[in-house]
């Protein structure tokens, strides 16, 4: 059975404190708001109470109109020297696979 599921961003309290909101923006500066959730509260504290204004596009969208290439995450992701070939990973997962859809019934001539 699925369930749909709604994630929403929590409501911002009328108490939030503009200004440490300010000081964590600057502080988490390098971080990127989809990965800091730091920045992420103090950025929609500041949004919510009209400090700033929500970017009309994407980063992804502003580097294209820009014609600047935009990082993926597969860079960030390479295999390093020494790690194992990518044909050792699909062979574990080949092999993960066989044992998930092996029959386990006794009688069948498959038994563990």
């Amino acid at each position: 059975m699925s369930e749909d599921v709604i994630v929403t961003p929590p409501n911002i309290c009328g108490s939030a404190e503009i200004e440490l909101a300010h000081r964590q923006m600057r502080r988490h500066r390098a971080c990127r708001i989809d990965r800091c959730a730091w920045k992420w509260v103090a950025y929609y504290t500041l949004v919510h109470h009209g400090r700033i204004a929500p970017q009309e596009f994407s980063p992804r969208e502003r580097a294209h109109l820009r014609g600047i290439d935009f990082p993926t995450d597969a860079a960030e992701h390479r295999l390093s020297d020494g790690a194992p070939e990518l044909r050792t990973f699909q062979q574990v997962l080949d092999g993960l696979e066989h044992l998930a859809l092996r029959p386990s019934h006794p009688g069948n001539g498959h038994e563990r």
